[in-house]
């Protein structure tokens, strides 16, 4: 195993696989808009649920979202690609009892560990609680190092190969190890509408990044191709022709309010000036990547590395 990073492990489950989802920004948000935002990225998960004919159920707390699903790996793709999610767990639920966190703990160590693994336990609590974090964190790298003892486990707080995860949530706690990446930015469709030109594949790209911050794009191409890819993130794309449309008029009866394009530097030296013909705001998200950024963005938003968290 690679030096100072942390091992995903087999999560031990007898009902139906339960999804702990984090968000960042939306937290910042005044308590009416956060509500707001935390409903849409509810309803945007549970909408990519409901478009394949699965089921799911969602809870929504202060701070995170639980998820239940009978299919792994589509929860797993689903939450990947939905923004607003900046990471997500697959967990055990449990009561907020020492006895039974330790027993959870332990149990789910198990399949984690090799031969002198280096670990740590990480413990967050929400509530009352006969204990503290660190009394409890202490407590449970015991359990976790005494079912696991044979192996000659060693405790690493700075770089552990293995770390054991505790959120205790008032009377119940969360047991998992590790989390996985979500694309982050604002849930789909909370930050007004833009008019996405796809002319080249980079075009896509700028229309990602805007997708990425909220908004809900509307793309107009003459190579519907090029936004195959986006399909994956926003599953109620609508794409048309670009044909000799007029942009503005357009715009107005989608309601969009602004235009975005994926010029680089030089596009905009050479092109800057026919922005004011387009009578409305033009947003260029690519304009201060190099061609290297662009490149991962591309591997990112195409599937073929789903979890960069580079971008």
């Amino acid at each position: 195993m690679t030096t100072g990073r942390l091992m995903h492990c087999p999560v031990i489950s007898y009902h139906m696989a339960l999804f702990m989802v984090r968000y960042g920004e939306i937290a910042l948000k005044s308590p009416g808009v956060r509500m707001r935002f935390e409903k849409a990225l509810g309803r945007n998960i549970t909408s990519r649920f409901m478009k394949s004919g699965k089921e799911c159920r969602i809870q929504l707390e202060r701070g995170r979202i639980f998820l239940w699903s009978d299919d792994v790996d589509f929860a797993e793709d689903a939450l990947t690609r939905t923004f607003g999610i900046v990471s997500y767990s697959r967990v055990t639920e449990s009561t907020s009892s020492k006895e039974d966190i330790f027993r959870i703990a332990a149990e789910i160590s198990k399949p984690c560990f090799k031969q002198g693994a280096r670990f740590r336990a990480t413990v967050r609590r929400n509530g009352q609680h006969p204990y503290t974090s660190m009394e409890l964190a202490k407590e449970v790298g015991d359990a976790v190092f005494l079912a696991n003892r044979h192996l000659d486990p060693k405790v690493d707080l700075s770089h552990p190969e293995v770390e054991i995860c505790v959120d205790v949530r008032q009377n119940k706690s969360y047991i998992y190890t590790g989390s996985h990446p979500g694309p982050g930015g604002m849930p789909l469709g909370t930050q007004g509408r833009v008019l996405g030109i796809l002319e080249k594949s980079r075009d896509a790209d700028a229309c990602w990044l805007m997708m990425k911050r909220g908004c809900r794009v509307f793309i107009l191409t003459d190579n519907a191709g090029l936004a195959e890819p986006l399909k994956a993130w926003d599953q109620n794309l609508k794409v048309l022709p670009l044909e000799n449309r007029d942009l503005s008029k357009f715009a107005r009866s989608r309601r969009a309010e602004g235009l975005c394009l994926g010029w680089d530097a030089a596009e905009f030296d050479s092109k800057g000036n026919e922005m004011a013909g387009y009578g409305m705001p033009v947003f260029l998200p690519l304009i201060g990547m190099d061609a290297a950024e662009v490149e991962m963005l591309t591997e990112r938003i195409r599937g073929r590395n789903p979890h960069l968290t580079a971008l």
